[in-house]
């Protein structure tokens, strides 16, 4: 039967791979954003934030982000996992308008991420872009199939109507979520993967977290199901609150992952997690599967980069 022998969270946002200089970058991108209501939060927030916009902090944040990544790569290969099950989410990478799915299953063999170019990006993006995605030649994800249909019977006995996804749309790639465990993760040891999707972002079929929970609690079912003989490392990626950064929010989010209170992390409150801030709702579902484990390490940074209070609460964190 295959086991779950390890538990991995990691925020994947640019902003982990960012050097002190390519901040304030991001807080460019941040004014642009009608979701961080930047100027009247500036007005708002700027003289208690003026202690957390110093550049020599920033590369210290920076750096300790690069240690938890570090971190969180030996740990992975050190458990020498056959398969990983990597929960995300999908922003209009796979998935467009034809179809968001609530929950979904990636049940195809491979997946490919397709070339960037440069140009097309926000100066901001253009020195952190290779930790996503690839900038030259194609890439080739392996997934396994076997695993991926078996999660999806299973869900489907234990009550959740998952979609399946078995071949991509030319020209789409993999998600970000998903490449930035390869690519950082990983070192872009090529580690077969399931990719589980969540609907983050996307209104009006964005799942509670407390039935993101309960899918995380059946998805642990059915990988230890599976009649196959594997190891299985089990990932959550992205989070936590983000653009507007709300240390109160993670303060929560990190109590119920550290004590395993399933309570708590099934009752935050819907509105709580607004825009990028949904991708909490990837470290639940990773909780609900891992609840036999226990978390081992865990680092949070808090990477305000602008006046407005924007940034990303950047987490990282190991279960075993």
């Amino acid at each position: 039967m295959a086991k779950i022998v390890l538990g991995i969270g990691s925020s994947h946002s640019p902003q982990v791979s960012s050097p002190a200089e390519v901040w304030s970058m991001h807080a460019d991108r941040d004014r642009l954003n009608p979701e961080t209501n930047y100027e009247e939060r500036s007005q708002e927030l700027a003289a208690t934030l003026e202690g957390h916009l110093d550049p020599k902090l920033w590369q210290e944040k920076y750096e300790m982000c690069n240690v938890a990544v570090d971190y969180l790569n030996k740990e992975i290969l050190a458990a020498d996992p056959d398969i990983l099950v990597v929960i995300g989410d999908d922003q209009e990478e796979l998935f467009m308008n034809e179809a968001k799915p609530t929950f979904g299953v990636f049940n195809g063999t491979e997946l490919k991420d397709f070339p960037v170019k440069l140009d097309d990006l926000h100066p901001s993006l253009r020195p952190v872009i290779w930790a996503w995605h690839t900038t030259e030649d194609m890439d080739i994800y392996p997934t396994d199939s076997g695993l991926g249909n078996h999660i999806i019977e299973q869900m489907m006995l234990d009550g959740f109507d998952v979609s399946q996804s078995t071949t991509q749309v030319e020209g789409r790639s993999i998600g970000h979520a998903y490449t930035f465990v390869r690519r950082r993760l990983l070192s872009n040891k090529a580690i077969p993967m399931v990719p589980v999707f969540v609907n983050c972002f996307f209104p009006p079929n964005k799942p509670t977290p407390a039935r993101c929970y309960e899918f995380g609690k059946a998805l642990k079912k059915a990988i230890e199901s599976w009649g196959e003989d594997k190891r299985v490392v089990v990932i959550g990626s992205g989070g936590l609150s983000h653009f507007k950064l709300d240390e109160k929010l993670d303060e929560v989010v990190i109590d119920g992952l550290k004590r395993g209170d399933a309570e708590v992390l099934k009752s935050i409150p819907r509105e709580k997690l607004e825009g990028a801030s949904g991708e909490i709702l990837n470290w639940i579902v990773a909780a609900g599967a891992l609840e036999d484990k226990k978390i081992d390490y865990l680092e949070y940074v808090a990477g305000y980069r602008s006046p407005a209070g924007t940034g990303v609460g950047m987490t990282f964190a190991v279960w075993k």
